[in-house]
């Protein structure tokens, strides 16, 4: 295992807290993140490039649930996760046919995949956690066929005000009672989601070499869906 990968495991490890009980979390909530909503923004947006038998990366696949959803929704579909955290991997729910999960840093991926080979890909949550997504953009763009889709939904930049009345009570965080590790705990995830803005991400994409279809903001400005289609 290169150092590189043992490096942005343990950076991992620091933003997840608990691995165990987060790759559980993730289980739990995946049908309410990914609901009946979604898959139309789906179906609409990325569907459409699919070939007769389509291609789909999943970066950050977490334990591969969203794989198996592809795999649910399309029968013959090749759908491919992209994860590294021994965590995630270890808690993966059982692949059906087609999927596989491929153990990548995706801060210098090299994916044993052919140039233009892939219909679509998805990075959900993924992006934010990252030092640089640089390298992560520059590989879609070699992997994705011409007008192949990047499909991103991802933690933005979002005033604090915003942040803390999402996640907590603003009372207790002003509250000179509570521990200052809570505190500690609340500033370093802000500071972590807040990492890159919509108006980022953009940017990166399309000096990446892809074209922005659609973006908008969600959830009081602190998520955006973001769709690019490589040029």
């Amino acid at each position: 295992m290169s150092e590189r990968i043992k490096q942005t495991q343990a950076m991992l490890a620091a933003h997840h807290r608990d691995g165990e009980r987060f790759a559980e979390m993730m289980k739990q909530g995946f049908a309410e993140r990914f609901n009946d909503d979604f898959w139309a923004e789906w179906d609409h947006w990325i569907k459409p490039v699919y070939s007769a038998q389509p291609r789909v990366l999943d970066l950050g696949a977490g334990p591969g649930m969203f794989l198996q959803a592809l795999a649910k929704r399309t029968p013959g579909i090749h759908a491919i996760g992209v994860e590294c955290a021994p965590y995630m991997l270890e808690a993966k729910v059982e692949l059906p046919e087609g999927c596989e999960m491929i153990t990548e840093d995706l801060h210098e991926p090299k994916l044993p995949l052919e140039d233009g080979s892939v219909d679509a890909a998805m990075a959900s949550v993924v992006l934010h956690e990252m030092k640089q997504p640089l390298r992560t953009l520059q590989e879609m763009q070699r992997c994705l066929k011409p007008g192949g889709r990047l499909y991103i939904l991802d933690w933005v930049r979002a005033p604090l005000e915003v942040y803390i009345h999402a996640q907590t009570e603003e009372a207790r965080v002003f509250d000179r009672e509570t521990p200052v590790d809570e505190l500690d705990d609340l500033f370093i995830h802000f500071i972590e989601h807040n990492r890159f803005s919509r108006e980022d991400l953009i940017y990166m994409l399309n000096m990446s070499g892809f074209s922005v279809l659609h973006s908008r903001i969600m959830k009081e400005g602190r998520y955006a869906q973001i769709v690019a289609e490589k040029r």
